[in-house]
């Protein structure tokens, strides 16, 4: 006498395959932190994801290129305030040398010449002018007065525009950091784990399984009784 099976056995074991796949992605989206972690999970999303990751990663680098610009303006602003003390000493000498008492004073034209030797050395780096100042002349008292406001206005000029730029520089460093955590914010939504629905189908698909586990055990203490009957 021939015996035939019900096909809903095979069909819960089926069901229980599927369970188990699922439970083990929802794992491994838990343990990653990532909805998507190959193409198979979403393959538009992860083209999507790669996108915007390429987009935080450029903006992250035009940050970083803008943070040493300022950097370097920093240091040429460090320069401009070391010559405008040397001017400002060289202006204070000047005056000195206006006063009869100094008249043909060798000292205050020695540490003319000093000033002036180390505020080429810096305006050579800071304005690419090695030649800044030239000339100066302690006898002169007001022709010396004259050339120190020219270099004075030139490097207030510079020191203004200087700080400009700074200024545009961090203007331009928040709108990437802006960009760069707005895009990272979009990227999470399509490509992070939202916990709370992980866990949620996690427990979910947990229930099933046990439904279908207890479901396939009981067809097949159902099948056994079957044969022990027909035997």
């Amino acid at each position: 006498m021939a015996i035939s099976f019900n096909a809903s056995s095979s069909s819960s074991t089926s069901l229980l395959d599927r369970l188990q796949e699922q439970q083990e992605k929802q794992n491994e989206k838990l343990a990653s932190g990532k909805r998507i972690n190959s193409a198979a999970d979403d393959a538009a999303g992860l083209l999507i994801a790669n996108r915007l990751s390429s987009t935080i990663s450029e903006s992250d680098q035009r940050a970083i290129n803008a943070r040493d610009q300022q950097s370097l303006n920093n240091i040429q602003s460090g320069q401009l305030s070391a010559i405008s003390d040397n001017l400002q000493r060289m202006n204070e000498l000047s005056v000195k040398a206006g006063n009869p008492l100094y008249a043909g004073s060798k000292a205050i034209q020695q540490e003319l010449n000093n000033l002036t030797e180390s505020t080429n050395a810096i305006a050579g780096e800071a304005l690419g002018n090695s030649n800044f100042l030239s000339g100066l002349d302690a006898s002169d008292p007001a022709a010396l007065q004259a050339a120190i406001n020219t270099a004075s206005s030139t490097v207030n000029d510079k020191a203004t525009t200087l700080g400009a730029d700074t200024n545009a520089l961090q203007s331009q460093i928040n709108t990437y950091q802006v960009s760069s955590i707005n895009t990272a914010a979009a990227r999470s939504r399509i490509a992070d784990t939202d916990y709370a629905s992980a866990v949620s189908d996690q427990a979910s698909n947990s229930v099933q399984s046990q439904i279908a586990v207890q479901i396939q055990r009981s067809r097949q203490q159902q099948a056994g009784l079957l044969v022990d009957t027909l035997v």
